[in-house]
């Protein structure tokens, strides 16, 4: 069985994600916050499985290995439309000879209507989502490592102490250090690096072991939380600061992505990144480290644009002419009038490719 696994973006949220790779072999994640995104991923989860149906049809896997997956959301509560959307699109590739099974598991009160409606929609107010899918996975499947079952279990407890805001509840203090070590851990861009991403949040759970059962543990976690985070971006804590750390992480990570990201404008060779905001010192680490560029471009989720050159490039002339901004030689801004946000790169460079008037 193949997992595609949705869950939400904070700390309950990847935990399930944290927790359901102890369990699946072969799982792959989205994660998304509220609104559009939700609709959006679960899109690329279904196309992912008929994608993969196909490939492993062709390959003729099916000889060996029913070809079944198992569709699993948690800490999302879907809208009635949403869940009637979903539900359609399972039971229409169930009909075409797809195995597929749905569940979701999640505490969000406001999806009573569609619990009410859906056997696949699992709702307890009572606990976390975290919780939920710890013990939904405990009672269903097998735990791959049964010797990390006493730690999960307290990493759990934890996440829905602070969750569910249980004051008195299993070390409420670590857990408010945990949920805000998540949502300021935002030094890899998610939509550009939306696996690194995820994977660095889930090093930051695992390091949470180590502090756990200690009996001043929150405070010790929270002092060292700064150096754990250069460590796991690969830095050195003790020579490196965060920026300079985080900005050659992302350099790294920015070149495996040329091929994806190059914009070929008249005889000059540009990056397109998407919301990396602040790329001053990254945009010129990048161009020096890569000298086939000749600039940097970047664009937020309201089309906002900034662009940075070293000297091969008049970035400002190129923000006047198409963005109606302007600035430096070297550094410019401007905005995409009209620009549509999305949650999918390839959508987001076809605005800009058309702005540029490539397309």
């Amino acid at each position: 069985m193949k997992v595609f696994h949705l869950s939400h973006t904070d700390l309950d949220g990847y935990t399930c994600q944290f927790i359901a790779k102890e369990f699946f072999k072969d799982i792959v994640f989205f994660n998304a916050n509220y609104g559009k995104e939700v609709g959006v991923r679960i899109d690329s989860i279904l196309e992912s499985i008929r994608s993969d149906f196909t490939q492993r049809l062709s390959a003729k896997f099916e000889l060996h290995n029913p070809l079944s997956y198992l569709i699993l959301i948690t800490d999302l509560n879907l809208t009635l439309t949403e869940s009637m959307n979903l539900n359609q699109k399972v039971q229409d590739l169930k009909e075409q000879g797809y195995e597929i099974e749905l569940t979701l598991l999640d505490h969000h009160i406001s999806g009573q209507e569609c619990a009410n409606k859906y056997p696949w929609y699992f709702l307890d107010s009572t606990r976390c989502a975290s919780k939920i899918t710890w013990e939904y996975l405990l009672e269903h499947y097998t735990l791959q490592t049964p010797a990390s079952k006493p730690w999960l279990h307290n990493l759990v407890e934890m996440t829905n102490s602070v969750d569910i805001w249980l004051e008195d509840g299993y070390n409420f203090e670590f857990g408010k250090v945990a949920m805000g070590m998540i949502s300021s851990s935002n030094e890899l861009n998610r939509f550009m690096f939306e696996r690194e991403h995820r994977f660095y949040k889930f090093r930051l759970i695992e390091s949470t072991k180590d502090f756990l059962e200690r009996e001043n543990g929150a405070v010790e976690f929270d002092n060292a939380l700064f150096c754990l985070k250069k460590q796991i971006l690969g830095g050195d804590p003790h020579t490196q600061t965060m920026d300079s750390i985080t900005s050659q992480a992302q350099v790294r990570l920015l070149q495996d992505k040329k091929q994806e990201c190059s914009i070929h404008f008249q005889d000059r060779l540009g990056f397109l990144s998407y919301s990396m905001g602040g790329i001053s010192v990254l945009a010129n680490l990048f161009l020096r480290a890569n000298a086939e560029y000749d600039f940097y471009l970047d664009v937020n989720s309201k089309g906002n644009v900034s662009l940075r050159a070293n000297g091969k490039c008049d970035v400002s002339a190129l923000s006047k002419e198409y963005f109606n901004g302007g600035g430096h030689k070297n550094a410019a801004g401007g905005k995409i009038e009209g620009f549509r946000e999305s949650f999918c790169y390839a959508e987001i460079k076809k605005q800009v490719l058309q702005k540029l008037q490539i397309l």
